[in-house]
């Protein structure tokens, strides 16, 4: 039988930030598939990461409603910092719904226009959403540490310069995150389960120190 995921913006009020958050692990699976979900424990397998910056900065764009996936990659391979930037981009502003996701799992948050600050696990996250397309946006783009992408392959085909271009966004020593494509830049890969993407296609890089 088919799996469907229900997103219903219930327009959820602020209530503050809050450390001790308890997830709610039944309302989280809700909004996974369940090989998506069953499929996260494999991002154990891989090595964390070391990111010598004191609060890096995550881009997603094009992430719709998409706030759990970058959570849990960030949990299990940069679970060591206490901080961090999300900037998310979408053509529509999906900031509501992502609200009302953290809101069910039971997270916590304070808001201020188009930003919200929640505490996942451990860590602090600042969360910046941008309405906007990537592909007018790019040059303005600021400079980012890890750049994530999920399901917008097909977006981003009709762009062919467009992953030279985020690698030029792309602090040195950054991290490409994503379920496809990049596998002509000059990033060194990191071996990941290719299942972790639907496409088979999942690829985590890291961009080369300038010389």
């Amino acid at each position: 039988m088919s799996q469907f995921i229900v997103y219903q913006d219930k327009n959820v009020k602020a209530k503050g930030l809050t450390k001790n958050n308890i997830i709610n692990e039944t309302k989280l699976k809700d909004y996974f598939y369940e090989s998506d979900y069953d499929n996260l424990h494999l991002l154990e397998t891989i090595p964390p990461f070391e990111l010598n910056v004191p609060v890096p900065t995550l881009f997603y764009p094009g992430c719709g409603v998409d706030i759990l996936f970058p959570l849990h990659y960030i949990n299990s391979l940069l679970s060591h910092k206490k901080e961090i930037n999300f900037l998310f981009m979408d053509t529509e502003n999906c900031l509501g719904m992502i609200k009302t996701i953290l809101d069910e799992i039971g997270i916590s948050f304070s808001a201020k226009k188009n930003a919200i600050d929640f505490y996942w696990n451990n860590t602090k996250v600042h969360l910046a959403f941008q309405i906007g397309n990537v592909f007018t946006h790019i040059d303005s783009l600021p400079l980012f540490h890890i750049y994530f992408e999920r399901a917008f392959r097909i977006m981003r085909d009709e762009f062919p310069l467009y992953e030279e271009k985020i690698i030029e966004k792309l602090y040195s020593n950054g991290i490409v995150i994503s379920d496809s494509g990049f596998q002509a830049q000059n990033l060194t890969v990191i071996e990941v389960p290719k299942i972790l993407s639907s496409y088979h296609e999942m690829i985590i890089g890291i961009k080369a120190l300038k010389r």
